[in-house]
């Protein structure tokens, strides 16, 4: 599913009324039947509806979503920040019928209203917020922060339309101060400030709705959001004739003095993940531990140079081993050390293989020369994947960690671009980015990843999905999507570890297929932007 910014949306808007001839009041009446068929579906049904509408389109959708829910049977009480005959437009037109209507529209124009809006509130059994759009680009302060305060303040559950007041619509950021929403109605196609932090945090469950902006018109756009219907249909088949040889072959290069762990977690990982074969290659002193506890997985043992450290033949016995694989996946426990350095150099320049590269070999591929590491990464024979979360993706772009969060869409297409990979940005709201510019934003996962390991399942799992035969852009997306998935599957609270997750795949894959056939529970006309939670 495509995603827009603020910028994109707009113009969107604009070619859907010049271009193909839909009045922009069709558009704002769609709008105003998605939040109320939105509303219509929460159980219990709220007996009273607060509606506070703001200036612009997005006030114009909340006071068309007002006459719906009324007519609809619902009790209605209207607010609005904007002055009597203040709308222009086809919010203007909205306006007019509900004052010709005699609909009892209230303003909050001073902070003697406001506090009179706070009463209201506290008999409100549901709030929709139409106040800020996708057009908010300044803080929020003096009268409107206060109402947004209030309505936060409530006891009721919001509603958003389209997204949260408050929140800017191409980063998340909040300006100012921002409405905490249960429910978001996200208009026409989900942006960018609902999928990143803190955005994402304060929209709550959000759903798309549909409003007739026809997706052709969008086509060019580079930002799309991971969804299950487009990733079943990218995932490898399992033919009921196949055998272990039909499902690809993984090498796996991991693990370090004390960092044994890390090797079988993304061993068993690349196993869970559909992978028929898989190869651990890992220092020899560390192999006898690692085959008592992997009964499935082949140890290869690699000369050692020091305690844990792969010497520099191990790179020959490694190249030689690719030979019957189908992917390599380094990183995993593997010590960042100028040997691993060496190591992750030889084998980018004269492997085969795609290659996925996380965590150690991260950490000694950063310690290579800056002008050094670029051309290694463009110039490798096959395709590689960079997986790091923001503090090796700073030491491997110079920037600071608190930058890339900042921008991690921008930074994780701009490398992914300058080092011709595809690049996995970690963290809340993981990032895939390709050497042409695309972007993808993940919508699973949560604080259950926040624990040692995760990564290295997701190392794993993204080995196994291109070695059964999937493009590693496309794989990239699949394995943030099933690995945040499986995260998702575990009953909230604390206690859990990644081995509590790596259990979860399976299930994670079933019910990728379920989600891809699920219906949204606000009707035929909205797409859920994040698979329900177990």
């Amino acid at each position: 599913m495509k995603v827009l910014t603020a910028a994109a949306m707009r113009e969107a808007d604009r070619r859907t009324i010049e271009e193909l001839g839909l009045p922009g009041i069709v558009l704002m009446e769609n709008a105003a039947m998605r939040t109320a068929e939105a509303v219509g579906s929460l159980l219990p049904a709220p007996e009273q509806v607060l509606i506070v509408a703001g200036p612009g389109n997005n006030g114009g959708d909340g006071l068309a979503a007002a006459r719906l829910l009324e007519q609809a049977g619902y009790r209605v009480s209207l607010w609005t920040t904007v002055p009597p005959q203040g709308y222009r437009g086809d919010a203007a037109v909205n306006y007019e019928y509900l004052r010709h209507s005699n609909f009892v529209v209230k303003h909050i124009l001073d902070y003697e209203a406001l506090e009179k809006f706070r009463g209201d509130l506290e008999r409100a059994a549901l709030v929709v917020d139409a106040i800020f759009g996708t057009g908010l680009d300044r803080p929020v302060e003096g009268l409107p922060a206060g109402v947004i305060e209030a309505v936060n303040e409530g006891p009721a559950p919001v509603l958003a339309v389209d997204l949260p007041s408050g929140i800017e619509a191409d980063s998340g950021k909040v300006l100012g101060v921002a409405v905490r929403a249960q429910w978001t109605v996200c208009l026409a196609f989900p942006k960018p400030g609902l999928l990143q932090h803190p955005g994402a945090g304060l929209a709550g469950e959000v759903a798309v709705g549909a409003i007739n902006i026809p997706s052709f018109l969008v086509a060019q756009e580079q930002a799309a959001v991971a969804t299950a219907e487009r990733l079943c249909k990218l995932l490898p088949p399992r033919p009921p004739v196949a055998h272990k040889g039909s499902f690809g072959r993984v090498l796996v290069v991991a693990g370090s003095t004390g960092m044994g762990g890390a090797a079988v977690l993304a061993s068993t990982a690349a196993l869970r993940g559909g992978a028929g074969l898989v190869y651990l290659a890992a220092p020899a002193s560390l192999c006898p531990a690692l085959e008592a506890q992997l009964c499935e997985v082949i140890v290869v043992p690699l000369p050692e140079c020091a305690p844990g450290i792969i010497g520099p033949e191990g790179a020959e016995l490694l190249l030689e081993k690719a030979g019957g694989c189908d992917l390599l996946a380094a990183g995993p426990g593997l010590a960042p050390v100028q040997e691993t350095a060496v190591l992750i150099k030889q084998l980018l320049r004269r492997t085969p293989l795609p290659v996925v590269l996380d965590a150690g070999a991260l950490g000694a591929l950063a310690l290579l020369p800056e002008k050094e590491r670029g051309p290694l990464l463009r110039e490798a024979e096959q395709a590689v994947v960079l997986t790091p979360h923001p503090g090796e993706m700073a030491a491997l772009c110079g920037l600071d960690a608190a930058e890339i969060q900042q921008d991690r869409p921008g930074i994780a297409s701009r490398f992914a671009r300058e080092w011709g990979c595809v690049l996995l940005l970690k963290g809340a709201g993981t990032i895939c980015a390709s050497p042409g510019g695309e972007v993808c934003f993940n919508p699973t996962g949560g604080p259950a990843l926040a624990t040692a390991g995760t990564g290295d399942l997701l190392t794993g799992l993204l080995a196994s999905l291109i070695a059964q035969g999937m493009a590693p852009f496309e794989a990239a997306a699949a394995a943030a999507y099933l690995h945040g998935l499986a995260g998702d599957l575990l009953p909230p609270g604390r206690g859990f570890i990644a081995g509590d997750i790596l259990e979860r795949f399976p299930e994670a894959f079933q019910r990728l297929h379920e989600e891809a056939k699920r219906v949204s529970p606000r009707g035929p006309l909205h797409r859920s932007l994040r698979p329900a939670r177990a």
